[in-house]
């Protein structure tokens, strides 16, 4: 089997290792993943400049490459690279991606970019605690959220994904154990309310940051409520052909 790894938090990441560990018990792993970090980039593609490729010593990695690009910049330069791959794992990131704003997560959207390609898909976010994290995820306990990763991974690569499931958004509590439960689950709605606050520089002129305020009330059978709530591991179905499933009659009429 070969497995492709990716993710947004950057090669030198210690989650990316985590991975490789986990995976490479399953088949052939290679890693192909931004050589900085490229957070809440979405599905961005470089266009406007070339990327550069730069090998990378990844221990248990088949081939490791880290792009000066975005995740999806990743996905695409290891399709062409190496061909077709059985399954691709984005993370594990660090910090949970809930919500239908997985959308601006690098994380899931290299999911995202590799199941266009027709490979299933797995995208696994750990939740952690930001006052307790460095920039690699030093001091991070990877090893539940690997344990999960090869159980979720092990069982596409033996049965695939179902008719109409392109990926798997997968969310690990910063608590959990081996014996915590999985809950299938739908994306919540919405998991920040982002604004836009401004500050003045030494000099008097205005800059601005986007800033968010959390969401802390969820629906039941959401992905933020099993997380937040439930203290659960959450497993998000996605298919990507977002059209939505109404009578095209109930359109027209609104529109005619």
């Amino acid at each position: 089997m070969r497995i492709l790894l990716t993710n947004d938090d950057g090669i030198y990441s210690n989650g990316i290792r985590a991975a490789v560990k986990a995976l490479s018990e399953l088949g052939e792993v290679y890693v192909v993943a931004p050589l900085f970090q490229r957070s809440a980039s979405g599905r961005a593609m470089t266009l406007h400049r070339p990327i550069r490729a730069r090998l990378v010593n990844v221990p248990g990695a088949k081939a490791a490459y880290g792009i000066d690009g975005t995740p999806t910049d990743c996905v695409i330069f290891a399709i062409a690279r190496f061909g077709k791959f059985d399954l691709t794992v984005s993370g594990i990131n660090l910090g949970e991606n809930l919500s239908t704003e997985i959308t601006v997560s690098g994380t899931a959207s290299a999911a995202i970019e590799a199941a266009t390609h027709g490979i299933p898909s797995v995208a696994i976010s750990l939740e952690v605690d930001w006052k307790k994290t460095l920039g690699e995820g030093e001091g991070v306990d990877f090893s539940v959220s690997a344990h999960f990763l090869q159980k979720i991974a092990g069982a596409v690569l033996e049965r695939g994904l179902p008719e109409g499931v392109d990926m798997l958004n997968v969310n690990v509590p910063s608590d959990a154990t081996e014996e915590t439960e999985i809950a299938i689950t739908r994306l919540a709605r919405k998991r920040y309310c982002p604004t836009v606050e401004e500050r003045l520089d030494p000099r008097g002129h205005p800059y601005y940051w986007i800033v968010g305020k959390r969401t802390t009330e969820f629906e039941p059978g959401t992905d933020a409520y099993a997380l937040k709530v439930e203290r659960r591991v959450s497993v998000t179905p996605i298919n990507i052909d977002m059209t939505a499933g109404v009578d095209s009659k109930e359109i027209l009429g609104i529109l005619l």
